[in-house]
């Protein structure tokens, strides 16, 4: 219910702050490729997304990203005449091994954070769901 009378100069000077965005700032023992993965996944999702308390999954999954990175572009310098060695094809090897343990890694850490596309509830989805299944099933008749 709205106050009687005219305002006073005290509480109009006073301004309410409207749209405060707080979101987790990277923490200052991450490299500065860890933090711009950082602040690129924590802007890819609304404000309220990620507290404190995901801060330590966030932390992990940006390091392991980043050194997904790094071991994709060894890959990719990778020299194919280099296979015809054995020290080459176990080098090759260690490589691709390391980098789906890492690719792994982070899917299971998206997964958590729920980061995953199959994980956003948006509105088709959130239709199909509510639908909770009716409707004529595939082996059903048009007629029944």
């Amino acid at each position: 219910m709205a106050e009687r009378g005219r305002r006073s100069v005290a509480s109009l000077a006073v301004a309410t702050p409207v749209g405060i965005d707080s979101r987790l700032s990277p923490p200052s023992t991450l490299t500065a490729a860890q933090k711009a993965e950082w602040v690129c996944v924590v802007n890819s999702r609304p404000a309220e997304w990620f507290g404190p308390e995901n801060a330590a999954m966030l932390v992990q999954y940006c390091r392991h990203k980043i050194q997904a990175d790094l071991i994709a572009q060894q890959l990719e310098a990778f020299d194919p005449g280099w296979l015809a060695d054995d020290d080459g094809l176990k080098r090759f090897d260690k490589l691709g091994a390391m980098l789906e343990r890492e690719t792994r890694t982070i899917n299971a850490l998206m997964r958590s954070m729920r980061l995953t596309q199959q994980s956003l509830y948006n509105a088709k989805s959130a239709s199909t769901a509510s639908q909770g299944g009716k409707g004529r099933k595939p082996w059903q008749l048009e007629n029944e």
